[in-house]
């Protein structure tokens, strides 16, 4: 029988069948995602621990149901302001933003270190979590029709895995020797790196920045009313509703009850440990992902 391909070949395998340029493109979306995930996993056990070390676990659950019903009203304010750059420039403009934010919450743990501080953040990330996943995939389907999409897109989605693994490893392994502000610095250095090549890509696809990325993966054409109503007639939708919503309570309770077992553990006001042990989940589930990316897609 012959052998099985490994992971990293089928892996590459996409971008070998590619055309030079198209190659080099492909290189470039994994980067993007890659070091788009990993800025944002270096951070994510960060919010967490700081939030439980300046307020405790139970008090999470109540931020993140008012951020679920906030978010939407957030994300339309986002979408005026962003409205005044030119659509191609949105993404970078954007994570340059997104830098600019990181860089002012080192100076305000750094200097002011108030509780209000920690919340602030937390609540910065999980908007973050939406901009960056959702601005990726929007300039991907820019990039790619849907025939070179089927080809490359696992592969460059895989670079989100391996992103979350990379920098959620980084601050599990460095945290508790240089601290969570200095992981920080390193979240926005990361990230001015992503917009470096996110620019890159700009100027070689014409029709990169074509979709408007502010509108964070809804249709234009599409109104919250017509949703409603298409949500209504479809018995489809109305099932595929339910399993997000139930699997989004779920993923929500399971991260509670890990978030309330570091603090007993570990202790709330060691928030350096609680962030080394959150981040050394998410490498765990981070490569799970990653395999299953390679594997099955």
């Amino acid at each position: 029988m012959p052998e099985r391909p490994s992971l990293i070949a089928r892996l590459l395998r996409p971008v070998v069948q590619l055309r030079d340029g198209e190659s080099t493109t492909a290189l470039l979306m994994f980067l993007y995602s890659f070091l788009a995930l990993t800025s944002y996993n270096i951070i994510k056990p960060i919010t967490r621990s700081e939030f439980i070390s300046s307020l405790g676990a139970d008090d999470l659950p109540y931020v993140t149901f008012a951020m679920g019903i906030l978010i939407g009203v957030i994300m339309q304010g986002y979408t005026k302001v962003i409205a005044v750059v030119p659509r191609r420039w949105m993404i970078p403009v954007t994570q340059l933003g997104i830098a600019g934010l990181l860089l002012l919450f080192w100076a305000l743990f750094t200097f002011v270190a108030a509780d209000w501080v920690a919340v602030a953040f937390y609540i910065v990330s999980l908007i973050l979590a939406v901009l960056l996943v959702s601005q990726f995939w929007t300039l991907a389907n820019d990039v790619y029709d849907p025939r070179q999409a089927k080809r490359v897109f696992g592969f460059i989605g895989a670079g989100s895995s391996l992103g979350g693994a990379t920098g959620a490893g980084l601050t599990a392994f460095l945290v508790k020797s240089v601290g969570s502000r200095t992981m920080i610095l390193l979240a926005a250095i990361v990230m001015f790196v992503c917009i470096a090549i996110v620019v890159t890509i700009i100027r070689r696809e014409k029709a990169a920045g074509t979709s408007d990325a502010s509108k964070t993966g809804e249709e234009e054409s599409v109104s919250g009313g017509e949703a409603l109503q298409l949500l209504r007639s479809s018995r489809h939708l109305q099932v595929i509703s339910l399993v997000i919503a139930f699997g989004a309570v779920a993923s929500n309770i399971v991260e509670q009850q890990v978030n309330m077992a570091a603090a007993e553990q570990l202790g709330a006001e060691n928030s350096d440990a609680i962030a080394a042990f959150l981040g050394q989940l998410i490498v765990y589930l981070s490569l799970i992902g990653f395999v299953s990316q390679v594997t099955l897609t």
